[in-house]
Parts: structure tokens; sequence; C-alpha cells
């Protein structure tokens, strides 16, 4: 048996598989192709994809393949910025828990009338999600499939790299509890509530729009929250790696160096972006709780401050561990995104709209943007939120002046300042 190696597939990256089996057969045959199914990486070892199933998440790592089976790895030739593809993963991840359309995907390969529906296959879902951030991969994004992925002009394949995994390895991955089994259970338990009174409803947006305009239905949804265990599914991984949260338990953990350390790598590469969508959820959540209070979203907004904060733990005590181990490559692999960029107000508009319109004034008055985010004032440097899931969640940094500074260090915030770039003086 092997899997991928997840070190090598990137956000946004496209994987093709051409699985044995009738199913996977026919559609090669049907679309003269060398491929059946398609997966979209949204997070280091994470993807997404749609099967009968629904649109789900998957761990790369659960992901086996026979010896003699193949996978192909795709990705864009032109690089697009970083908001442009969180805005592909973002439609991913909001389409998590929409039905599977056999019927749709059978007419993607076998000329027919075709009819639109939101409803999604795994060709579809990758095409709709790039076309929502303006990237057109095939002519067809509603019909199309994984073998018109391939053959698309703006990807180009890379070489996929696998390891073997022994029987054993395999077999105690399928003894222990699978948080994205889980969380998939859960959420159609869900979705499938609001369908008895509503069958349009195919995701978690749709869900949300559903309470609003059906608060008789808040307390099935809210009995359903509760009884399908989607509020503790975070506790499995909790539970699980408990060293991943305690800097105390990660110094005393009996495992060799190397692989903590590529944990931690992996940790810090996303240490930002990888959870940005929990303070997305929870700013969303809390608008709607102001307007249309539901007992429902008061129980997602416990859930959301939580992520929000086991996510804060897990970044800093993997920052911690590879500064006191590996400070070189704590320099090299944390993520620090750069206020004042397009990224950054990619994601502050999303956490903080009254901070990011601040923030643009003041570059728009200074005329550039290495000034002070909250009164335009320099030098100023560039400062990561260590605790932002109690001051300010989902926001990743501020470039501050010494007077802000303090006036932020007053306010609770912890503030640390970015590897690349030490603090500049203020002249005094």
């Amino acid at each position: 048996m092997k899997r991928i190696k997840i070190n090598g597939v990137q956000r946004g990256d496209i994987l093709l598989t051409a699985r044995p089996g009738k199913i996977s057969k026919a559609i090669r045959i049907a679309t003269s192709g060398i491929v059946s199914h398609a997966m979209i990486c949204v997070q280091h070892g994470s993807v997404i994809d749609s099967t009968s199933d629904g649109v789900q998440a998957r761990n790369l790592q659960r992901e086996f393949f026979k010896d003699n089976e193949q996978a192909l790895h795709f990705r864009l030739k032109n690089p697009p910025d970083r908001q442009v593809l969180e805005k592909v993963i973002e439609y991913a991840r909001a389409e998590i828990g929409a039905r599977y359309s056999i019927a749709e995907a059978v007419r993607s390969v076998v000329a027919t009338s075709r009819p639109e529906s939101r409803r999604q296959f795994c060709s579809r879902l990758i095409a709709r999600a790039y076309k929502r951030a303006g990237i057109e991969l095939v002519m067809d994004t509603d019909y199309c499939s994984p073998e018109d992925l391939r053959q698309s002009q703006l990807l180009e394949e890379l070489p996929v790299e696998f390891e073997t995994i022994s029987i054993e390895e395999v077999s105690r991955l399928s003894d222990h509890a699978n948080p994205i089994q889980a969380t998939h259970d859960a959420q159609n338990a869900v979705l499938n509530a609001a369908r008895s009174v509503d069958p349009g409803v195919e995701n978690f947006d749709d869900l949300y729009n559903f309470l609003v305009n059906h608060p008789e239905a808040d307390p099935l949804i809210a009995t359903v929250l509760k009884s399908s265990g989607y509020l503790d599914i975070w506790k499995i991984e909790v539970t699980k790696h408990p060293w991943r949260y305690s800097h105390e338990l990660i110094d005393k953990f009996t495992a060799p160096h190397e692989p903590i350390r590529d944990y931690c790598i992996g940790t810090l590469k996303e240490a930002y972006s990888g959870g940005i969508r929990f303070a997305i959820n929870l700013v969303q959540l809390q608008a709607a709780q102001r307007q249309h209070p539901r007992d429902s979203f008061c129980l997602e907004i416990t859930l959301y401050e939580t992520l929000i904060r086991y996510d804060q733990c897990r970044r800093e005590v993997a920052y911690e561990w590879l500064k006191r181990h590996y400070p070189d490559q704590l320099e090299e692999h944390m993520e620090e995104i750069e206020p004042h960029t397009p990224f950054w107000w990619y994601i502050v508009e999303r956490v903080e709209p009254n901070l990011a319109a601040l923030s643009r004034h003041v570059v728009t008055s200074e005329g550039k943007a290495d000034v002070c985010t909250s009164c335009g004032d320099q030098p100023a440097s560039p400062y990561r939120l260590v605790n932002g899931a109690e001051t300010m969640p989902g926001v990743p940094s501020l470039r501050l002046c010494g007077d802000c500074v303090e006036i932020r260090l007053g306010m609770g915030n912890t503030l640390m300042p970015f590897l690349s770039r030490p603090p500049e003086s203020n002249g005094e």
C-alpha cells in the first residue's frame, strides 16, 4: 500500500485518480481519458472532493492506494495571488455538505440536455471553485470531466511523490477515530434535518439563511447540533494529540525530534491562513445572531470561539518548540502575513472590517504602505498578533509605530516582531 506525500501538495493543487472498479472504468471509457476522479487541496494534508456521499473534506494521509495504482498531480502554470487562491479554497470549503448529482455527472460525459443545479460532482466542484476566483480551467464549468481538467491548458503536471505504508499502519489508522468522517456524518445529520423542512438546503451557508427565514425550525436544528456530536468533534483531535496543545506535554513527548519538527513546520507554514475560516465563520454567525437571535447560532458561535482558541494554542506551541530546537527552520517556514498587502486586506476585511477601513484610509492618506496601521505614523514595524483569539480573531498582523505598540499592549494585545525584520528604531 502507498499514499501521497502531503509535503509535496500545496493549497489549490488538483489531484486526479483512476481507481479500480466499474464506475471508474466507465468514466474513463466515456471520456476517452485516463482519470475518473478529482480532488482539490485546501490545507496541508487536507483535500475536498465530491462523491456519492456529497462534498466532504478528506485527510490525504488516510487516502491509500494499491501499489499498482497511480495518481496525477496538477497545479496552475501561473501561480495566482494569494487572495485569488483563497477565493478558490473558500468556495470549495463553503460547498461542504452539498449533495452529489449522479445524473449531472453522467450528463457531463454524455451529450444530452444539461440543466444546471447547485448540486456537485468532483470535476464540477473544482471547475466552479476556480471560476469563482476568475479562472476558467475548462470551457464548460458546470459540465466537465476529470479528463477535461487533466487537459486544461492552464494546468501543469507535477511528479507525484508516494510513500509506502505498511498494513499495520493502515490497520492502526482504521482502528482510531477519524475526525474527518465524524465531521462529515455530523454535518449530514444537521443538513438533513434542515432538508426535512426545506429540500433546497445544500450547505451551511444555506443552513444559516434557512434559520433566518424559518425561526420555527431553530429548536430542531439546535437539537441535532447537540445530538449529532457536531459540537464536540474537535475533542477527538485534542484528546488524541494533547501534546500539540501544551508546551509542557510537547517537551515530554518521547517521539523522535524529526516527526515533531515536520509537524511543527507543517503547522507554521499555515500559521494564520490555515485557521482563518474559523474567524470568518465566527464573524458571519455573530452578525446573524445580532439581527436574528437563534439558539443554533449561539451554539455555533461558542463552537467557533473554541476552535479559534485551540488553533491559536496549536500554533503557539509549535512556534515555541521550533524556536527552541530548530530556530533556523522557524524563520524559514513561519507564515508572516505582511500588513497592508492585498492578501492581508482580503483577510482583515472579513474579520475586522473597521480595522480594514482605517488602515486603507491611513495608507491612502500617507501615500505609502509602510506606515502604522492605526495612525499612519513612521517608522512602523510589522508585528504578528499572538493572542488574536482573545482580542481580534482572524487578524494575523499589524504594522505599528512605537506609540501604538504601547497602546495595543495596554489593550491586552500580545505582539511579536516579524522574524524576517526586527522593529525599526524611532530615532529617539
